[in-house]
């Protein structure tokens, strides 16, 4: 990641230097500090993992910038005029940051890890479903194996290397979200075979819902 103190979108060189330590972003991604805009690059530009890890570091950039009172403009993919960068961040203008903004920006700072009882996740779905929704996603909630836990999958409405980096940031909203009102979730540790998933649950979603992360909550 970049750690020298560039000036971009109005913000002195301290502040954004804050900004992107706030994104702590996958080892994949890194970042490009231009004085109109912020590029987010990964190393691995045709790796899935990394389209999703970089979509939930876009994420925190943009609440870091939102904690600043500035509007992110986001383009994603933004071809070859960017060094064909995973997204592209600029000034959209400038706006007091929103009472969920701050809960948000307060999750990611202290990185909460207590875990909480399952039914949580079941009392604050229609939060999270919404959390998942400003980003163009869908959250589907479903039953471990009979073992009485939920997992929760966040679900796209297309494939491709776009619908991945919205996942991403899909998916960090939703733990942000849900650490703001006690709920730890982590994407599981082996993610299950996507392909055996979207099997599983078409009967559930249809064609039209891509599942693309599985995150679980309880011990």
């Amino acid at each position: 990641m970049t750690t020298a103190a560039t000036p971009a979108l109005g913000l002195a060189g301290e502040d954004v230097r804050g900004v992107l330590s706030l994104a702590s972003p996958d080892p994949r991604c890194h970042f490009v500090v231009l004085p109109d805009r912020i590029e987010l690059h990964t190393t691995s530009p045709h790796g899935r993992d990394s389209r999703l890890a970089c979509g939930a570091a876009l994420l925190n950039v943009r609440l870091a910038l939102q904690g600043h009172g500035v509007r992110p403009l986001v383009t994603l993919l933004p071809g070859p005029s960017a060094g064909n960068a995973a997204a592209v961040v600029r000034l959209g203008g400038y706006q007091e940051p929103s009472a969920e903004v701050l809960a948000l920006l307060h999750a990611l700072r202290t990185h909460r890890r207590s875990w909480s009882a399952v039914p949580a996740v079941d009392v604050h779905r229609g939060l999270l479903a919404r959390a998942a929704e400003v980003e163009r996603a869908w959250l589907h909630v479903m039953a471990r194996n009979g073992s009485g836990q939920s997992d929760v999958v966040v679900c796209s409405f297309s494939d491709g290397d776009a619908a991945e980096l919205r996942a991403g940031q899909a998916v960090q909203r939703v733990v942000l979200t849900a650490a703001t009102v006690g709920i730890s979730l982590r994407p599981v540790s082996h993610q299950v075979c996507l392909s055996a998933l979207r099997a599983d649950l078409r009967p559930s979603l249809g064609s039209t819902l891509v599942p693309q992360t599985v995150l679980r909550s309880g011990t």
